[in-house]
């Protein structure tokens, strides 16, 4: 599917069922409080991003390509 910008796929992302349990959910949630308490990340952009990722809306691959598709500027 191709969207407008990254609000417009992080909303249908949001939409979709987790694609992992509970468990793993915890797993992702912890290894990302951590990271972002290491690196000093506080943006709540960046942390509504990685939710993606956490709750399992998103594969690795997707949400760098979400990431890519956010952040690299139009040409």
């Amino acid at each position: 599917m191709t969207y407008q910008n990254a609000e417009e796929w992080w909303y249908a992302a949001m939409q979709r069922q987790s694609s992992i349990n509970e468990k793993e959910q915890l797993t992702r949630r912890k290894i990302a409080q951590s990271h972002n308490r290491e690196n000093n990340i506080t943006a709540p952009d960046t942390l509504a991003d990685q939710e993606l990722y956490i709750q399992g809306k998103m594969e690795l691959a997707e949400y760098e390509a979400y990431l890519l598709f956010k952040h690299t500027p139009e040409f």
